[in-house]
């Protein structure tokens, strides 16, 4: 079976995106305040945006599920949201530059309200809108043909905690030799 075929329950996904939030954390609050502000990765991002990129992108899914606009949750401003696919670089650039003032600490408390935001609107939903596909949450709605929203929904949270441990640890590595040699 597909995974756009899989049923979906709002205790599995809460099960996941809590798993993938405690998995992130316990990586995050390893290291030490240089290691979350000092090095950068290729793109030149600090461990502390990454943890400011997964809260704005939370506080997205979680404006979705609510039926409001993503992208002005996420404080990004889209011509045409929903006409063309968006340039994910440009618009993770931007979300980083916007919160380079925020503390580790702040970013830290952000990505956990931001997920509690997303569990709070999964909670609000019924269980068969777990399989509607995303545009049914998209105003104006234009027809049932996309992805399931339970896919979404694991995109930004646990599937997307899990995409950046890799990073941060690369980053957190790259301190440790840059600390060595």
């Amino acid at each position: 079976m597909s995974e756009s075929h899989v049923a979906y329950t709002k205790q599995a996904l809460h099960a996941r995106m809590d798993k993938g939030l405690t998995q992130f954390l316990a990586l995050i609050d390893q290291l030490s305040a240089q290691q979350l502000l000092g090095p950068t990765d290729a793109a030149g991002w600090t461990v502390r945006d990454h943890l400011t990129h997964l809260a704005v992108w939370a506080d997205g899914i979680a404006a979705l599920l609510r039926h409001q606009d993503r992208w002005a949750a996420m404080g990004l401003l889209m011509d045409n949201p929903e006409d063309d696919e968006p340039d994910y670089d440009r618009l993770n650039r931007h979300i980083v530059e916007q919160h380079r003032h925020l503390s580790p600490v702040q970013a830290r408390a952000w990505l956990i309200a931001a997920h509690q935001r997303v569990v709070d609107a999964l909670e609000a939903l019924n269980e068969s809108e777990l399989s509607a596909p995303y545009e049914r949450f998209v105003a104006p709605y234009t027809g049932d043909w996309g992805h399931p929203i339970a896919e979404y929904i694991l995109g930004n949270t646990e599937d997307h905690y899990t995409e950046h441990m890799p990073w941060v640890l690369a980053i957190v590595r790259t301190s440790a030799t840059s600390a060595a040699g």
